[in-house]
């Protein structure tokens, strides 16, 4: 059992034609949104929604899910077949002998579905229309179907495998940090500690790591390459562990030996603001009075010119 879900399974478990009881309520809640909009079930094209409603990891696959009740179908193929049976058994399965289009317009009458909604931030033109070709023009809508509204509250088992994968990213960075010294390469250190991350269990990396030493880490987004570290200079970590599907992100600024007396500056009025900026964040607060915080400390330093982008990943509003 994926050690994500024993936080739910141990405390309650659901019909064996639903799943665990965490895949269940997501897929309720769902069910509830499309009865709403009137559509008899909806079509999941995007992978990580598909892993969010059934637990199944592969890609190359769709997912139908009926809006009363009944269970959730997953399209694949042979290569998914055990695949599927591992990481989620509760569900229908579909194995394409053909296209994926010809697999949901057989299942759509099979079900008697009159209205499909479809992902149209996950389809491509194309797409659309070679399975409205398929399955009737007039049968597909693209409604927006609430999954990124509700995918933004995490639920316990969520919450578990965010925290795991935080552990997971700090203690490879504490590793790395303790043997570093003047040599290394970016790209040899970025490729350590990204060992390090899947020694301790990560599946992958967030995204691409930045190791950036010297100059190069004035660039938010650097490429790692063959810049070597050398004492005195500032060397940044951006990265991130995925584990089970969820990621975390930390950046990290240090230095072998002593930083400069003007990075020193720098970093201080740098912490000074995020400090600050943390400590001002409550229910209720607008992102755009939490960037302030910090904006403003940055200016009153003399570097409000530096400081273009904003405060985290949120959106200024």
């Amino acid at each position: 059992m994926d050690p994500i879900y024993s936080l739910s399974m141990t405390s309650k478990k659901t019909s064996k034609s639903v799943g665990p009881a965490h895949l269940a309520a997501r897929v309720k809640a769902l069910q509830g949104r499309m009865k709403k909009l009137k559509a008899d079930a909806l079509l999941v094209t995007n992978p990580r929604d598909i892993r969010y409603l059934t637990g199944f990891i592969g890609d190359d696959s769709w997912a139908l899910v009926p809006t009363r009740g009944g269970k959730v179908t997953v399209l694949s193929d042979f290569r998914f077949e055990e695949q599927i049976a591992r990481e989620a058994p509760h569900v229908a399965v579909r194995m394409r002998k053909t296209s994926l289009g010809d697999e949901l317009a057989e299942l759509r009458q099979k079900l008697h579905l009159k209205r499909i909604n479809v992902q149209p931030d996950y389809m491509t033109l194309a797409q659309h229309d070679a399975l409205a070709d398929k399955v009737g023009k007039k049968r597909l809508r693209g409604k927006p179907d609430g999954l990124i509204r509700q995918r933004a509250v995490k639920d316990a088992a969520e919450i578990t495998a965010i925290r795991k994968s935080l552990v997971i990213q700090q203690e490879a960075f504490q590793r790395i940090i303790h043997r570093l010294k003047p040599g290394p390469s970016e790209s040899a250190v970025a490729a350590e500690l990204e060992m390090e991350m899947r020694m301790l269990g990560a599946d992958g990396t967030s995204f691409p790591s930045i190791v950036a030493f010297g100059a190069n880490a004035c660039l938010p987004h650097a490429i790692p390459g063959q810049r070597r570290a050398k004492a005195g200079e500032v060397l940044l970590f951006d990265w991130g562990s995925r584990y089970h599907g969820y990621c975390s992100d930390l950046t990290r600024v240090v230095a072998i030996g002593k930083m400069s007396s003007q990075m020193r500056e720098v970093y201080s009025v740098v912490l000074e603001a995020q400090m600050a900026a943390i400590a001002a964040i409550a229910p209720g607060k607008r992102l755009k009075d939490i960037d302030k915080v910090a904006r403003d400390i940055i200016a009153k330093a003399g570097y409000g010119d530096r400081f273009g982008h904003g405060l985290g990943h949120g959106a200024i509003i």
